[in-house]
This record gives C-alpha cells, sequence and structure tokens, in this order.
C-alpha cells in the first residue's frame, strides 16, 4: 500500500520545509512536506507534490540537526510532516519522529490513508508509537473543514496517540495562512487550504 519515493530510512524525498511557523498546528512548529503522493486526492492544494521525482533527497539526520537548531532559534514545540504522503516514506518519517521526540518535540503527522490502512502498513505499528497525533483520511474537496483549524476536510480525523495535543481547545477556530518568500526570491504560501489557495490564485494574477 505505500507506494512513492521510499528508498531508505536514514533519507526523505522533501519537497520543502519551514523552521518555524504557526500554521501547521497547534503552538510554534517546524514544518516538512515530504514529495510523493499516489493517493492524489482531488482538489488537493499541494498537487505539485503528487510527483515522486520532485523535491530533494535529504538525510534525516541533516533534519534533525535543523529541528535542535529551530528549538534553539525559535523555540518550536513540535514537528510538523505533511505531503504529498508521509506514509509513502514511512521509514523515513518515523526516524524523524523519533529523532524529534529525542528532542522533546512533539509531532504531527497527516495522512490521506485511514487507521486501518496504516495498521495494515508494514512500519504502520512503528509509526503510530512514535508521533502524538496522526491526522488521517483522504482530503474530501465536498466536506470543507469549518470547526478545526489546521484540518482539511471534515471526514480526516485526529487519532491522539498521546495526550500531548489532545485538548480540543488546540484545534477548534479557523486557520491561517503565511506568506513566506525564500532565499531564492520565490513565494510560497501555506497554512489552511482554503485561504492557502485562493492567496496564491491572487498572487499569480498579473
Amino acid at each position: 500500500m505505500s507506494e512513492g519515493p521510499e528508498v531508505d530510512g536514514a533519507f526523505l524525498r522533501v519537497a520543502h520545509r519551514v523552521a518555524c511557523t504557526g500554521a501547521e498546528g497547534p503552538h510554534r512548529r517546524y514544518a516538512l512536506w515530504v514529495q510523493g503522493c499516489a493517493l492524489a486526492c482531488p482538489g488537493c492544494c499541494n498537487p505539485e507534490l503528487f510527483a515522486v521525482d520532485g523535491g530533494e533527497r535529504v538525510a534525516v539526520a541533516a533534519v534533525a540537526a535543523e529541528l535542535a537548531a529551530a528549538r534553539e532559534a525559535h523555540a518550536i514545540e513540535g514537528v510538523t510532516v505533511l505531503g504529498g504522503e508521509p506514509l509513502a516514506q514511512i521509514s523515513g518519517v518515523t526516524a524523524l519522529a523519533l529523532a524529534a521526540r529525542a528532542l522533546g518535540l512533539g509531532v504531527l503527522v497527516f495522512t490521506g490513508h485511514t487507521l486501518a490502512e496504516v495498521h495494515a502498513l508494514p512500519g504502520g505499528a512503528a509509526l503510530l508509537a512514535s508521533v502524538d497525533t496522526l491526522i488521517e483520511g483522504r482530503f474530501d474537496a465536498t466536506r470543507r473543514e469549518r470547526a478545526r483549524r489546521f484540518i482539511g476536510s471534515s471526514n480526516q480525523r485526529l487519532v491522539h496517540r498521546s495526550a500531548r495535543y489532545a485538548d480540543p481547545a488546540l484545534w477548534r477556530g479557523r486557520g491561517g495562512v503565511e506568506l513566506r518568500l525564500g532565499p531564492d526570491g520565490a513565494m510560497s504560501v501555506h497554512g489552511e487550504p482554503g485561504l492557502a489557495r485562493r492567496l496564491a490564485r491572487a498572487l499569480e494574477r498579473p
């Protein structure tokens, strides 16, 4: 069931990453978007991440070093892994989650797979044991989430594996978006999917 750029648990195929954000989960977080997704949910806000041959191959150890630096520089509380489909690279994501937890950071992972599918994946149990909260389920563009922050569609479930993010107040309300200018001058938008898409379209207009 795990289809994508899985090559080695010591590496990840990464689309992009942000050292500190408030738009991808509770508190200040490091966010990493993996490259590659075979699920390709219609209406996904990141269709450019479907292809398995994009992004760059990054050592998990290098990302762990970035997490440590972000904790010191930005007082981040945790890490969020999105995509793409993180569980297409389940061993690398699990290694990253374990490294984050060793630093005292909380771990959120967004997946299009259901919890039953995660349990059926090779390495699924290890992944579940390494995260604090899993956000699971296919994105459904016809069922936009209106009540919870950070969640794309109302069918998606929060699966809390620890009490760290279990307080419903952390997820209540509407999310926001962040606009970032990269070192190469390229702009990126991330955060609440609907708002992010509208802002991205506005920026593309001449």
